[in-house]
C-alpha cells in the first residue's frame, strides 16, 4: 500500500520541493515577507490542496481505502513538515536567518521582530513535524467523501 500511496503523491512531492526552493530563494534574494511574499509559494496552500485531490483521487484511481486514502494527507504533510525543517536548518546553517522565510518571526509564530535562536526555531519545527500532518490526512479524507464528484477513468 505505501509503494501505492508514493507512487499516487509522486506529483505533489515534486510540488513541495520546487514550492520550499522558490520560498528560499525569495527569502534571501530580498523580497519582503508581507504583504506579497509570504503568499507566491504557500507550502501551506500546496499541501492542503493536494490533500484533497489526491485524497479524492486515491480510490478511483489507485484504488486504495479509507486508510490509503489518510496515509496519502499523511506522507504529503509529512514530506512538506521535513522540507520546512531542512530548509530552516539551511537557513541557519548559511546565516540568511535575518531574510529566510522559513525564520521569519511571523512563520515562526513569535513577537514580531523577534530572531529565534537557532535551537528554538528548531524546536518549534521539529513539533510541526508531529502536528503539521494532520491537516493534509484531514484534507484527503474530505476529499476522499468528495470523490463522487471524480469521473471514473477510461477503461
Amino acid at each position: 500500500m505505501f509503494a501505492n500511496v508514493l507512487r499516487l503523491v509522486a506529483f505533489p512531492l515534486v510540488l513541495l520541493l520546487i514550492w520550499t526552493i522558490a520560498r528560499f530563494l525569495l527569502g534571501v534574494s530580498g523580497v519582503p515577507y508581507a504583504p506579497r511574499g509570504n503568499a507566491m509559494f504557500s507550502i501551506a496552500s500546496v499541501v492542503i490542496i493536494s490533500g484533497l485531490y489526491y485524497g479524492a483521487l486515491s480510490k478511483k484511481i489507485a484504488g486504495l481505502g479509507w486508510g490509503g486514502t489518510a496515509l496519502t494527507g499523511y506522507v504529503i504533510g509529512l514530506a512538506a513538515q521535513i522540507l520546512v525543517f531542512t530548509a530552516t536548518v539551511l537557513t541557519y546553517a548559511s546565516g540568511n536567518e535575518g531574510t529566510s522565510y522559513f525564520t521569519h518571526w511571523d512563520a515562526l509564530n513569535v513577537t514580531e521582530g523577534t530572531v529565534m535562536p537557532m535551537a528554538d526555531a528548531l524546536k518549534s519545527r521539529a513539533f510541526g513535524l508531529a502536528i503539521g500532518p494532520i491537516f493534509p490526512l484531514l484534507a484527503a479524507l474530505i476529499g476522499r467523501l468528495l470523490s463522487p464528484l471524480v469521473p471514473a477513468p477510461k477503461a
